[in-house]
C-alpha cells in the first residue's frame, strides 16, 4: 500500500491549487533578531494535535506510548508543543529526542526537489533553540539532542546509545527527499508496535504533486517495507500529512 496519486488526482490537485495555493513557509536564511517569534505552525494548534495523538496511542498501547523523535528541530516550536502536551496529560514514560545539525539545510539540498531548497534555510543555532524552549518553561534536562548531519548520526551506534526500542510519535520536518528517506530508513527497523509518523512539509512547494520530497520518500519506504500497514490520520494543517504505522497482522 502506498499514497501515490494517480494521473487524474495530480491534474485535479494542480487545478485546485492554482485557485487555492498551499501556504508557503517563511524561509529563514541567516541570523534573525528573534527566531523564537517564528512559528511555522501555531504552538497551541500543535499542542492540541499532539494531545490527540497521545490519547490515540494510549487507547492502543496504554500509558507507555513510546518515545518522541523529531527530525528537524529548528527553534523547538513543535518539540516544545509535544513536551507541554505530554506534561498536561501526565505522561511519564515518554522520552524526547531532537535530531538536527542546527545549521539549516545542508549544501547538497540545492541539487534535489527541483532546487526549491537553499543551503542554510531554517537555520537556528543550538543556543538560540535552547533559549526558545526556556521561554516556554520547558526543562531542557528532559530532552536529548543529537547534534549533527543525518549521514553522520543516524546509525546503529546512535540507536544503541539511546536505547531506542519503543517509538511513539515521529515528527519529520527535515524538508528534503534525501533527509526524509534517511530518517525513514533509520526508524524502520525500530517500528515494532503502533507509531504515528508526521511529515510537516508533504505539500510544501507542491512537491507532492511533483512526486518529490517527503511524498516520494514515504511512498518509496512503504514499497520497500511491505511488513508495515499504514493508515492516514487527521493532521494539523493543510501542508502536512500524518499516518499511523504498525506491523502487518499485529
Amino acid at each position: 500500500m502506498n499514497y501515490r496519486y494517480n494521473k487524474l488526482q495530480i491534474i485535479s490537485k494542480k487545478v485546485f491549487r492554482k485557485i487555492f495555493p498551499v501556504p508557503k513557509s517563511p524561509y529563514t536564511l541567516g541570523e534573525i533578531e528573534d527566531v523564537c517569534s517564528i512559528n511555522l505552525v501555531p504552538p497551541k494548534k500543535l499542542e492540541k494535535f499532539f494531545t490527540e495523538c497521545i490519547k490515540k496511542l494510549q487507547k492502543i498501547k496504554g500509558d507507555k506510548i513510546g518515545d518522541y523523535l523529531e527530525f528537524g528541530v529548528f527553534n523547538g516550536s513543535s518539540l516544545g508543543s509535544m513536551y507541554l502536551a505530554s506534561k498536561k496529560l501526565n505522561l511519564k514514560n515518554t522520552r524526547y529526542f531532537g535530531f538536527d545539525a542546527f545549521q539549516g539545510l545542508p549544501e547538497d539540498c540545492e541539487n534535489e526537489d527541483e532546487g526549491v531548497w537553499k543551503k542554510g534555510f531554517y537555520s537556528c543555532s543550538y543556543e538560540k533553540m535552547n533559549e526558545c524552549l526556556r521561554r516556554r518553561n520547558i526543562n531542557l534536562k528532559d530532552i536529548t539532542f543529537i547534534n549533527g548531519w543525518y549521514d553522520e548520526t543516524l546509525n546503529e551506534k546512535t540507536k544503541n546509545k539511546l536505547k531506542l526500542n519503543n517509538l511513539g510519535i515521529v515528527f519529520i520536518d527535515c524538508d528534503t527527499y534525501s533527509s526524509s528517506k534517511t530518517v525513514l530508513n533509520f526508524i524502520g527497523p525500530l517500528i515494532k508496535k503502533e507509531v504515528i509518523i508526521c511529515f510537516d512539509d508533504w505539500k510544501l512547494n507542491d512537491l507532492d504533486i511533483k512526486e518529490l520530497g517527503e511524498y516520494k520518500a514515504f511512498n518509496e519506504f512503504l514499497d520497500e517495507n511491505l511488513q508495515f500497514y499504514s493508515e492516514e490520520i487527521k493532521s494539523y494543517n493543510r501542508k502536512s500529512k500524518c499516518f499511523i504505522l504498525k506491523l502487518n497482522n499485529k
